[in-house]
């Protein structure tokens, strides 16, 4: 298994740095295919596991979430913008899955739409995406780096007393570098929502996210673009002054554009099959679809083979 999962992150670097702009047309549900149980959760990932060399800025990026996570719940809180975002997340990811033919047609229109699909969601912090996932009878399996998070996540899945969501959704304090191991071509869907943007060598972590999904699985996105409009009014406005985010979440340099993202995928076999943009209106707390991916983006993509 571990053959099959071997890492060459130099050669894909390579390649993508090699690889000319693509032709994209990015837009509201625009499509474009391309040719080319709490008692069983493992509380902790032991020191050897973690990465020999974790970043500073990776550190900085734990620390920072974890600081949130008395607030990580409050819908009405810091965080009320993520919250407020499963309302087309969800949707997106359940309606991508069930695009993709597996799903019983007698489920697709009732609260067990998700039963059967084994989903990994990577960065879940303290669960909010992950138990609605949950809850559309998706087997869902939530990691994260902070300890703090996870406990908050674990937490709040008793407090609901809910013997489906127990059993639908396992919680992990572990790097994805780690998970796949263990998990190569197991998942039907990795999830990154809010995540990307976080993590300083994407390559690495997306090489490892990919080799987490099954040949025909999905890869969920969604993430803020490189773009001046985002980082004014996303970043600058949204953080310094109408605080929809928490100060500092974001940096410029950790942001990626559509294009970026999909010239990565390429080079693990995964076709981007549709890029939707979104965009935050704090002044109602409402996310919609928006004709343009300036702001932020949702991405699917479809492993279409071993990798």
């Amino acid at each position: 298994m571990h053959g099959m999962c071997t890492y060459n992150l130099n050669s894909l670097r390579s390649i993508l740095q090699k690889q000319r702009k693509l032709p994209l047309n990015y837009g509201r549900y625009r499509v474009r295919f391309y040719n080319a149980t709490i008692d069983n959760i493992r509380e902790t990932a032991s020191a050897s596991d973690l990465p020999q060399a974790m970043s500073d800025v990776a550190k900085r990026e734990v620390q920072h979430h974890s600081n949130l996570a008395d607030e990580w719940w409050n819908v009405n809180g810091p965080l009320q913008a993520l919250h407020s975002l499963n309302s087309i997340r969800v949707p997106f990811i359940r309606d991508g899955l069930v695009a993709r033919g597996s799903i019983d047609a007698k489920a697709v229109s009732t609260t067990h739409v998700l039963e059967n699909q084994q989903i990994l969601e990577v960065g879940c912090g303290g669960g909010i995406l992950t138990e609605h996932l949950a809850r559309l009878d998706a087997k869902v399996t939530g990691i994260d780096l902070s300890d703090a998070l996870i406990n908050v996540a674990r937490e709040h899945l008793k407090k609901q007393a809910n013997a489906r969501l127990l059993e639908n959704i396992t919680y992990k304090i572990e790097p994805i570098e780690i998970h796949v191991k263990d998990k190569c071509n197991f998942y039907d869907a990795v999830v990154i929502s809010e995540v990307l943007e976080h993590i300083d060598d994407k390559v690495a972590f997306l090489t490892a996210c990919v080799h987490s999904v099954k040949p025909g699985g999905s890869v969920f996105i969604t993430t803020l673009n490189q773009t001046i409009p985002m980082w004014l009014g996303g970043v600058l406005v949204g953080e310094y002054v109408i605080n929809a985010a928490p100060k500092g979440t974001h940096r410029w340099e950790q942001l990626i554009s559509p294009l970026n993202v999909q010239r990565i995928l390429d080079t693990m076999g995964c076709q981007t099959i549709l890029v939707n943009g979104s965009i935050y209106e704090f002044w109602r707390n409402s996310w919609r679809w928006i004709n343009s991916t300036s702001m932020c983006y949702a991405l699917q993509a479809i492993k279409t083979g071993s990798f």
